[in-house]
């Protein structure tokens, strides 16, 4: 039998990989808003309602790529959706009006979809089951260090007053995917067979497991509208606390994500303790959300303190959950339908940024602290679920695949 190769040999060039795309994406995304309402000429109703149909809308084709991967191996999709992508940023230089903003912005989120469980599905093929989200652990923290940097380089870039200083970020952008598509294609590891995937192609979709932890990892990731919306409304519209205090908690944040990310993914290679992190990052994100509600109409020195503690426990119920998300998706994924189960995972987490922006100003922040407290009551339920309704069984009936997709034979070329 052919184990796998050792992750060594492929990670610089994945990690390598990871750093370019997202310096880029950073780069963009920090002006991104802003590009397309000074620059494409669009209203900013024009650009939120663009951008949440194009999200829902790329929700609908996750699958279907997934299922491609599983036909053509998931590291040839993946370079063919870095090129896609690529291209796609580029468009937006000839995106005048809103239909045209909404087609290209629907080619990008059917990207931005659909890169990740490729990611996560290219590391399961060549990395042994014990490692895999070490491996991506290690993988998001070099993300967050790109974004970072990205976000920091349009700062500068604007601040030098340059002519024509977005289209140049933009173009900036669209050229990091195409090298990210260069070096992953360029990857240290021999391409699978083609192979044609066993059984029903909609398997996933009446997987009443998958649907069951697709749905509760979209309640978990509800962490990210809460960080990019209510977080930084509630601050500027209900407390006290300085303005400045938003950008300086998005510093501890990214601080704390990059620090904590691997060591928060070593604890979480095995379903059972992936299903022990499901509840403790439900635990972390109800704690938060009492600290927000606490947050409001107090002293300015309790409003900093609760604000801080709440974007601090918000950090670490994330970088829990994704490390389970990784675990659980891997075990309950059949190997020859790995990627259209991973696809049909990673829908959770994208149906919580779609909706979640408007869960957020039109439920949590409407009410007020009574809705941060029924958020917090959501996530403490959370926090129980997982290990009253999920018998070790239910969970672990798959390990065994894993075991044996971690010693299987994979035909080469």
């Amino acid at each position: 039998m052919t184990a796998p190769p050792r992750a060594g040999a492929f990670l610089p060039w994945l990690l390598a990989a990871a750093l370019v795309d997202w310096i880029g994406t950073g780069l963009f995304l920090a002006v991104s808003t802003v590009f397309f309402v000074r620059v494409v000429g669009l209203s900013t109703v024009a650009v939120g309602s663009g951008l949440t149909v194009a999200a829902l809308a790329a929700m609908l084709v996750a699958l279907p790529v997934g299922r491609m991967a599983d036909r053509f191996g998931p590291r040839r999709v993946l370079v063919s959706v870095e090129l896609i992508q690529g291209v796609a940023t580029a468009a937006y230089l000839t995106a005048h009006g809103w239909l045209p903003f909404l087609v290209v912005t629907f080619v990008v989120a059917v990207t931005q979809q659909a890169a990740p469980p490729l990611i996560q599905a290219l590391v399961g093929e060549v990395t042994a089951a014990d490692r895999r989200t070490k491996v991506l652990a290690l993988h998001r923290t070099v993300i967050n260090v790109g974004i970072s940097v990205g976000s920091l380089s349009a700062g500068l870039v604007l601040g030098l007053g340059l002519p024509h200083a977005f289209q140049l970020l933009l173009i900036a952008d669209a050229v990091a995917f195409v090298v990210a598509a260069v070096i992953l294609a360029l990857l240290p590891i021999r391409t699978q067979v083609i192979r044609r995937p066993s059984g029903d192609r909609w398997a996933a979709l009446r997987d009443t497991r998958l649907q069951a932890w697709t749905a509760y990892d979209a309640v978990l990731s509800l962490w990210q509208p809460i960080l990019n919306v209510a977080f930084p409304i509630w601050l500027a519209t209900r407390t006290d606390a300085p303005l400045s205090l938003v950008g300086v908690l998005y510093t501890v944040h990214g601080v704390i994500a990059i620090a904590l990310q691997y060591p928060a993914g070593k604890l979480a290679t095995t379903p059972t303790r992936a299903v022990r992190g499901y509840a403790g990052a439900a635990l972390c994100l109800a704690a938060a959300s009492v600290g927000f509600a606490m947050a409001s109409e107090s002293s300015a020195t309790f409003t900093v303190v609760a604000l801080t503690v709440s974007v601090v426990l918000l950090t670490l119920g994330e970088i829990t959950q994704v490390g389970s998300a990784w675990t659980v998706s891997f075990t309950i994924a059949p190997p020859d339908r790995r990627n259209a189960y991973l696809a049909a995972f990673s829908l959770g987490r994208a149906f919580s940024r779609a909706v979640g922006p408007l869960l957020m100003t039109g439920a949590v922040l409407a009410l007020g602290r009574a809705g941060w407290l029924t958020l917090a009551a959501v996530f403490a339920l959370a926090a129980v679920a997982p290990l009253l309704v999920t018998k070790q069984s239910a969970l672990t009936s798959s390990t065994a695949n894993e075991h044996d997709d971690t010693a299987r034979a994979h035909e080469r070329r």
